[in-house]
């Protein structure tokens, strides 16, 4: 006689599947969002910058004011690509602090399912 499969132990296993899937991508988040807050990118440079600065409507501005003004944009630039790396770090933790804890949970409960259809084969 063969072991009966019921429903809810497939659902059980479907969670602990997810779970899998959202610790891992839990995990990448996480290195995406250190790496990017440890060493922020920005794609605009300081030629970039001062280009910008140097045409018809800035033509007042000395080359040390240009310089600074290209230089706090980049500096802001990175400051707003290291906040939101911080933000996917906490995102990426908060899926792996969630994927642990609901894989546990119903890992144990398809476990249960399976020896309670065991126990059952095993009566009849």
């Amino acid at each position: 006689m063969t072991r009966r499969v019921y429903f809810r132990e497939v659902y059980f296993y479907i969670v602990c599947l997810a779970a899998i899937i959202i610790f891992i991508v839990g995990l990448v988040t996480t290195y995406d969002g250190t790496v990017n807050y440890v060493r922020p990118t920005t794609y605009m440079t300081k030629s970039a910058m001062v280009s910008m600065y140097s045409q018809e409507q800035y033509k007042n501005l000395t080359a040390e004011q240009v310089d600074k003004l290209a230089t706090d944009e980049i500096n802001t630039a990175l400051q707003n690509e290291k906040d939101t790396a911080f933000k996917n770090l906490l995102r990426g933790i908060l899926l792996v602090v969630i994927a642990i804890p609901l894989f546990a949970f119903h890992w144990r409960k398809a476990q249960q399912m399976w020896s309670l259809s065991l126990e059952t084969k095993d009566t009849e």
